[in-house]
């Protein structure tokens, strides 16, 4: 039980960094204003914006429904983003789209009691992740195959953290699957180099329990987006 609640509490907040981090400059500046709750500036922002890929407007639409859940509190927070993610999930895109959609749902998982859910979703998302094809990824030149590889070298961290029982803790793997996600800190784009940090934040805050690393990933996340919520709170508790 407590390995589900390790899970729950990095899947819930990972999250928030989604595969949308991939996406142009423009697209990028929408997301600024959705991590620091200027929402009706991120929707102005969609609305203008040309996008050719169904994808992305789509995924920009379910990040800013799911902030602006996060940030109220009454019972019926969450419908605006469910109605989303269910278009979301019918659309039937290709196989990046079905790994965005499952890590929503997991998301909301994560935040709304469903924990004996999760096990089974974050096993899916394992799957799914097998079936994108590198090689495709390569030749889009947009951040895509970089992010891919960062996102699945969190995950089978996780994953080993979970259900290996730290077995491969000081492992060569581990090393080099948080190398991954540093190399790409250094030497990606912008929007990608973010993600890297909070996926390493949360890696080192919730799974090796080391504060001093996490807060240096925390502390550059914060003076990023100096509105986010979760930044402030997860830096002053």
């Amino acid at each position: 039980m407590k390995k589900i609640k390790k899970v729950i509490l990095i899947v819930s907040l990972l999250l928030s960094h989604s595969l949308l981090y991939s996406i142009p400059a423009d697209p990028s500046s929408i997301l600024d204003n959705i991590y620091n709750y200027n929402f009706r500036q991120a929707a102005d922002g969609l609305k203008s914006l040309d996008i050719k890929d169904p994808v992305m407007g789509e995924t920009l639409s379910l990040e800013i429904e799911w902030w602006k859940a996060m940030d109220r509190e009454d019972n019926n927070r969450f419908s605006e983003f469910l109605k989303t993610l269910q278009q979301f999930e019918t659309g039937g895109k290709n196989e990046l789209a079905e790994l965005i959609s499952s890590t929503y749902r997991l998301r909301y998982y994560a935040c709304n009691k469903k924990s004996y859910l999760i096990p089974f979703l974050f096993i899916k998302i394992q799957k799914q992740i097998k079936t994108i094809d590198p090689e495709k990824l390569k030749h889009l030149n947009d951040g895509k195959l970089e992010l891919f590889i960062m996102y699945k070298s969190f995950l089978t961290l996780i994953r080993d953290s979970y259900f290996i029982d730290g077995f491969f803790t000081a492992s060569d793997r581990k090393r080099e699957l948080i190398g991954n996600i540093e190399g790409i800190i250094r030497n990606s784009i912008s929007p990608n180099r973010t993600l890297g940090r909070y996926f390493l934040m949360k890696y080192y805050m919730d799974v090796e329990k080391d504060k001093s690393k996490a807060f240096v990933y925390l502390s550059e996340l914060h003076e990023q987006y100096p509105q986010n919520k979760i930044f402030t709170q997860l830096l002053t508790n």
